[in-house]
């Protein structure tokens, strides 16, 4: 008795030895079945991968080997915490177990220490059997025990995640179909509510920045999507750190919780009803953001965006009180009253952001109060880490902001101008760049706080204030990333149609980078904005062992305006090997792009239909003087919507076709006379 004493009382502190051999009995074919996946996905891919190799490769990580791993650590947890939480569920095992002379608190640590048996050893026993077969002949990479220790604690922690969070919303929830389903998009849901956020914020509150179109961190708010990408992006140990706390969290309110729940809410959808206004209100606002967001997108109008914010609520609402109260029943005296509550509420809370009371749209800092500013519209691509250089520095420290108070006050003064017009944000099709520009606006303020606002801004009225900024030095520095031509470069390619030239010699190398720089930092308002075709696309490759920017090339224009960098290319002789002459052209069909009115709406910007109406009108003519297509190839600009202007269907000999348009001005007195 002595000594069975202890051993009685701590097994009545802690856990019940006898639910874990039963547990262990019945689901053990879990813990087979993820030790079976994980040595296929990891020990045996080194084998299976590397028989094609020649020599070892050396592995940075082990989640760069192999299948996707977030298909076998995402399932295992969450289907061993559903097992092991069935009894809470079903009313019958519900009344059996908690019959039982064990407290709450042993039960479920019991069934928690269960879990931890069945998930924890097959990760530990697989990442042994990785070091044990590091020196077999046949394993052709390279790794040491950082990457295995790294790789066993990772999904270490995230087992431990996912299943202490279904053991949670098990307790929570009182039907093991609706755990799954609550799991599973509770996991994705952060990501997905602020993707609805930000389109709902872009779309309707003006001057918000628009990210749907580039790569953000979004899913890393998101666990099973942020699990889906470490394989090219592993976790951090900060982000270890937040998953252990955020296990510590749930276990611990799992037993809190647990000792609150009625064991007579077993087959009830939500075990607490102080749940239920937070389950109907989640799941209205969802609705609703997801109905705005559609039909905000195919269809604009006051009557629709408030006609789908009522008819996702409603949608929303029937299908939570369905799932509540396990009927299609759901008429009451008190739905219409609820329901007309929870509308207002969520109508305000989706309304109130994007209105004018926030003052959002009509705040301009003051320039006095920056300490900093950025102006441009690749802001989201230098904040952008480069695929695969996590030692890149990103361009947020390396400071690509301006001190300079002249170009503080011209930046402050184009959003001024913009918020007081307010000019229309619609995002017309590729003709119509050339009347426009986009806007990112980043200050730094005195506070440490950052104000961003992202402007799609019309050339036309705006001038004065477009010409301040886009003539400064610093906004040239940022848009054409001036630090990126250093000694780093190995040679230029210049192309132009299907001539190409090569500027390898060191020196020519050296005089062409500081050309380049200076014609890019003295372009003039007038040359930013100019449609005039370029001569040749200009091609940077860098040095092969070349760490700073990882890109083989970048590409920048030769323009008709670069007089020096010209004369240049003509010394050298480059400019006559890249010229395109009439020699290069078959033919060239010109009409004036008028009449259209009489063109539909969706074709309106199709070079093809305008052509075509001009030939059913018979105002369209071939032409084959190789002078006068000498004239069309030396004043050629980009093809645009405007109306009035002389365009040109060019055929070349490489059989490639390409419209350009001349102005009015540029038209010779011959090549008029042509047109009927």
């Amino acid at each position: 008795m002595k000594w069975g004493m202890p051993v009685m009382t701590r097994s009545r502190l802690f856990c019940n030895s006898s639910i874990i051999r039963q547990n262990l009995r019945q689901y053990g074919w879990i813990g087979i079945l993820y030790t079976l996946a994980l040595l296929f996905i990891l020990s045996l891919q080194l084998f299976i991968n590397g028989e094609g190799l020649r020599e070892p490769v050396v592995l940075e990580g082990l989640f760069d080997l192999g299948m996707d791993i977030a298909v076998i650590v995402i399932p295992f947890p969450i289907i061993t915490g559903l097992f092991l939480s069935r009894y809470l569920q079903s009313r019958g095992s519900s009344d059996l177990m908690h019959s039982l002379p064990l407290r709450r608190s042993h039960l479920l640590s019991s069934y928690m220490l269960s879990g931890l048996l069945l998930l924890l050893p097959p990760i530990w026993i697989t990442s042994v059997v990785t070091m044990l077969v590091r020196p077999l002949e046949g394993n052709m990479y390279i790794y040491h025990g950082a990457e295995v220790w790294q790789w066993c604690l990772t999904l270490t922690v995230l087992t431990l995640f996912l299943f202490a969070f279904t053991v949670f919303v098990g307790i929570c929830v009182g039907q093991t179909v609706l755990q799954g389903v609550v799991i599973i998009i509770l996991l994705v849901l952060p990501a997905a509510i602020l993707t609805f956020i930000d389109m709902h914020l872009s779309r309707y509150l003006y001057g918000y920045p628009d990210r749907m179109g580039s790569r953000t961190d979004t899913t890393d708010w998101a666990p099973m999507l942020r699990i889906v990408d470490m394989s090219y992006k592993p976790f951090s140990h900060t982000e270890l750190w937040v998953y252990a706390l955020l296990t510590a969290a749930f276990v611990s309110l799992s037993f809190v919780l647990y000792r609150k729940r009625h064991s007579e809410k077993a087959s009830h959808a939500m075990a607490f009803t102080y749940f239920d206004p937070l389950f109907k209100a989640g799941v209205m606002l969802c609705s609703m953001l997801l109905a705005l967001s559609y039909f905000g997108s195919i269809k604009q109008g006051t009557g629709w965006i408030i006609g789908s914010v009522i008819a996702g609520g409603i949608i929303g609402y029937i299908i939570v009180e369905m799932v509540l109260r396990k009927t299609w029943h759901i008429l009451n005296r008190k739905l219409p009253l609820e329901l007309t509550v929870y509308s207002i509420l969520l109508g305000l809370l989706i309304y109130v952001p994007v209105s004018g009371l926030t003052g959002y749209e009509t705040r301009v800092p003051a320039s006095d109060k920056v300490t900093a500013v950025f102006a441009g519209g690749n802001y989201e691509d230098l904040m952008q880490r480069p695929y695969g250089a996590q030692n890149i520095t990103p361009a947020e420290e390396a400071d690509i902001y301006s001190k300079d108070p002249k170009y503080i006050e011209a930046v402050t003064a184009l959003h001024r101008a913009i918020v007081i017009a307010k000019p229309d944000q619609k995002k017309g099709p590729w003709s119509e760049y050339s009347k426009t520009r986009n806007f990112t606006l980043v200050y730094r303020l005195e506070s440490g706080r950052k104000l961003l606002r992202t402007y799609n801004v019309p050339i036309l009225g705006y001038e004065p204030e477009l010409k301040a900024v886009m003539e400064h030095e610093e906004y040239k520095r940022d848009r054409y990333l001036i630090n990126r031509m250093n000694e780093n470069i190995e040679s230029f390619r210049l192309n132009h149609r299907n001539k190409t030239v090569v500027i390898s010699d060191p020196q020519e190398v050296l005089e062409f980078t500081a050309l380049l720089k200076r014609e890019i930092l003295n372009k003039s308002f007038e040359d930013e904005i100019s449609d005039q075709r370029e001569k040749a696309s200009i091609q940077i490759v860098y040095k092969p062992d070349s760490s700073q920017f990882p890109q083989n090339s970048y590409t920048y224009n030769w323009n008709p305006s670069y007089k020096e960098m010209t004369a240049w290319l003509e010394q050298k002789g480059y400019a006559d090997k890249l010229k395109v002459t009439a020699k290069d052209v078959v033919s060239a069909e010109m009409f004036r792009d008028i009449h259209h009115s009489a063109i539909p709406s969706r074709q309106l910007y199709n070079a093809n239909s305008r052509l075509q109406l001009a030939r059913d009108e018979k105002r369209s003519v071939i032409i084959t003087d190789k002078t006068l297509l000498d004239d069309i190839l030396l004043h050629q600009r980009k093809f645009t919507s405007q109306e009035g202007r002389y365009v040109m269907l060019i055929e070349y000999k490489s059989g490639n076709n390409d419209f350009v348009s001349l102005d009015e001005q540029e038209m010779t007195p011959a090549l008029k006379a042509l047109l009927p």
